[in-house]
């Protein structure tokens, strides 16, 4: 019960900055329209018949990197509490620090589910991508990719102090792993020392198992691998975090 008084208090705060969230929604959009070309020529290069657009490899790839980015807001919300007072306040009515990140976590979550819904919704109707595959190995695949990204935002909750850093996580972090995973740009072009890294990094298995459903018409039971692999990194990070993560440490926003 404590957790869902935070969760729609988080919300009620996220609603008042939703000027720069909303960037994170509109974002991959204008990304997409540049790179679309670039990824329909690779695609007709690798299988001229099929008649894919470029926007069936590279959208859930660019929701799933500004997703990440997105994590920003729920941290200038997590060091803001910090920088105001407000997480002593509310600790000192007897709530624990679980439940307080349990609440904000979940924001987290439902940001990460809309992101991804509204990217490929847009994706649909103004870039062509027609998902081949089953829709419910789509929305599993977004479902424990969100988990990941959430563990993330947990972890950076954990060991940043402030807003610099928390900024400097996510974005890197971001970039990084949309790099490496293919996200950017198809993983056969990445150079080889990339590809030997790639399955380091969450993005990886995310961006095959999108491009399964997407492009080979794969169901649930055909991304069973890279499903187990995203449930690992979130567990990984999750654990990293609460292992880490120190209540009374000091946080600020900027400072």
């Amino acid at each position: 019960m404590t957790s869902r008084v935070i969760f729609r208090h988080e919300l009620v705060l996220l609603r008042t900055s939703w000027i720069p969230l909303s960037l994170y929604f509109v974002m991959p959009l204008v990304v997409l329209a540049f790179v679309e070309g670039g990824f329909t020529v690779f695609l007709q290069v690798q299988d001229p018949g099929a008649g894919f657009s470029g926007a069936d490899l590279a959208a859930p790839g660019l929701a799933t990197m500004f997703g990440f980015m997105s994590l920003s807001s729920i941290g200038f919300l997590f060091l803001g509490d910090h920088a105001w007072g407000t997480w002593n306040r509310v600790r000192s009515l007897g709530i624990r620090a679980s439940q307080i990140m349990a609440g904000k976590l979940s924001v987290a979550y439902l940001a990460q589910l809309a992101l991804f819904t509204f990217v490929m919704i847009c994706a649909v109707t103004l870039f062509d991508l027609r998902v081949r595959g089953a829709l419910l190995a789509l929305v599993a695949i977004e479902l424990v990719l969100a988990l990941v990204a959430v563990s993330y935002c947990a972890l950076a909750c954990s060991l940043c102090r402030n807003q610099a850093e928390f900024n400097a996580f996510t974005y890197l972090g971001a970039l990084v792993m949309a790099g490496l995973g293919g996200a950017l740009t198809p993983f056969e072009t990445l150079p080889g020392w990339a590809q030997s890294l790639a399955p380091l990094v969450p993005t990886y298995w995310s961006v095959r198992a999108f491009e399964s459903v997407i492009l080979g018409g794969a169901g649930l039971a055909d991304v069973a691998v890279e499903l187990a692999a995203l449930a690992i990194f979130a567990a990984v990070f999750a654990v990293a975090s609460a292992l880490t993560f120190n209540e009374e440490r000091q946080r600020s926003t900027w400072a």
